[in-house]
């Protein structure tokens, strides 16, 4: 006995606690909207939810694994966190039989060492103002950036350099028969004590073949629905043109000086992109985004202007591709314009909006639209803002008319206590001939609102 309690205390024991922390928000919004298809008096209206988790395990002060997870998901009516060519944060609406549960979206491994920290799994990837990569880790965001990916991260004083090697898709094991991969370099700035934060990004990109049917609207390697195929229930158009073998390089600035925050992101994509009229000849690749931003805050009034370019193509049979398509689909403002209207593509879902899908066939239209709003914080509780979206097609074809229209949105919000709020939106679209349907009418929106953030 006494030989055993001696060995037991000589003999070293580690004992290793982890903990756990999560956060996330639940949001519940109920939609009401009329003339949508901009012709007749038909009406859409739904209501719709989201339960988002993102437990972090915390082993010790080197390793820490974290994900997300989404409660509840309607995979045909919102955008869904498991579709790949258009990566949703999950969301469902009330009633739909079809709501599928607990869809895990991303887990990754963070390792913080001496040498930099390393990151390992499916893991949110955001740059600059959002034009290209956007975490999407907004409360109303819809879409968000999600890649499978090895990063290493070195941080020198204000400074941040980073590689990566990512894989946005992979549906063969053979080669890269259906296969994305990127590689990415950057450099950072972030000083705090100045408020200045910029960056630049360089980022190869290579698409194989074998999912260029995937874009165009037909695959004879997968039945995964297509965000760009009218006939897989997203209409956002028959088919859109991509890159293929191509460089994207990026760059953003922001800098704010007493009241006022300025600041803009660009980002300009050449190389290749897949052969949309198939005559055997790859497509060359030259396509530009810009975006700009100005706010004044003073006290409880917050003003602000926005302008975003993406480029478009009157015409993508020659061989050319000058179509920003990769502009992300956060970046798309509004109540009508942005979220639900789909021109001649509208369709039976929540939330699949975009803004650069309305130019006639075998066109991108791109866009360009200016956002100016102000906000009033009339109290710590309640708030209330307008803004207008005056947008049109950065490209059109001949005869074809570019506006899209001017919409105006107003807004409330009362946080009845800390991290909860309820809103009431209405919006009203003065539709523009470039969305494709002859003396298009007048939409109407309405939209109440609740957020719980934990």
């Amino acid at each position: 006995m006494i030989k055993a309690i001696l060995l037991f205390l000589l003999v070293p024991i580690s004992v290793f606690a982890v903990s756990m922390n999560f956060n996330g928000h639940f949001r519940a919004e109920s939609d009401y909207y009329t003339n949508l298809d901009l012709a007749s008096n038909q009406t859409k209206s739904f209501t719709g939810g989201r339960a988002l988790l993102q437990p972090n395990l915390v082993v010790d002060d080197h390793f820490s694994v974290r994900s997300q997870w989404s409660l509840l998901s309607s995979p045909s009516l919102t955008p869904d966190a498991t579709k790949p060519l258009a990566s949703g944060q999950g969301g469902y609406v009330f009633g739909d039989p079809n709501t599928a549960a607990l869809v895990l979206s991303r887990a990754w491994l963070e390792w913080t060492s001496d040498f930099g920290v390393f990151r390992l799994g499916r893991m949110p990837v955001s740059w600059g103002y959002g034009l290209m990569w956007d975490a999407g880790n907004g409360i109303w965001d819809d879409f968000q950036t999600t890649y499978d990916r090895l990063e290493y991260r070195l941080h020198l004083g204000h400074v941040i350099g980073a590689l990566a090697y990512s894989k946005d898709r992979k549906l063969s094991v053979l080669g890269n028969v259906n296969d994305q991969e990127f590689y990415t370099l950057y450099l950072q700035y972030d000083n705090p004590e100045i408020d200045v934060e910029g960056g630049i990004l360089y980022e190869k990109q290579s698409r194989s073949a074998g999912q260029a049917g995937d874009y165009f609207g037909t695959s004879a390697t997968t039945n995964s629905p297509n965000p760009y195929n009218s006939s897989a229930g997203y209409k956002l158009g028959t088919k859109v043109p991509y890159p293929s073998s191509n460089n994207a390089v990026d760059v953003y600035l922001k800098k704010t000086m007493g009241y006022f925050t300025v600041g803009g992101e660009v980002g300009w994509l050449t190389g290749d992109a897949f052969d949309y009229d198939g005559n055997g000849k790859a497509d060359s690749l030259n396509a530009l985004g810009v975006l700009l931003s100005t706010s004044y805050e003073y006290h409880r009034v917050k003003g602000f202007v926005e302008f975003l370019y993406a480029s478009g193509d009157s015409n993508l049979l020659g061989d050319h591709l000058n179509g920003f398509v990769t502009l992300h689909r956060n970046r798309r403002p509004g109540l009508i314009l942005g979220r639900e209207l789909l021109g001649l593509y509208h369709s039976n879902s929540a939330g699949q909006g975009s803004l650069v899908v309305y130019g006639d066939p075998d066109t991108f239209s791109g866009v360009m639209y200016v956002r100016p709003g102000i906000r009033v914080d009339w109290s710590p509780s309640w708030a209330s803002g307008v803004e207008f979206i005056i947008a049109q097609k950065a490209t059109a074809a001949a005869g074809e008319s570019k506006s899209l229209g001017v919409e105006v949105d107003l807004g409330t919000e009362y946080a009845v206590y800390k991290n909860f709020d309820l809103g009431v939106n209405l919006g009203y679209l003065f539709s523009g001939a470039g969305l494709r349907v002859a003396n298009p009418r007048g939409v109407f929106a309405f939209r109440t609102t609740a957020a719980l953030r934990f």
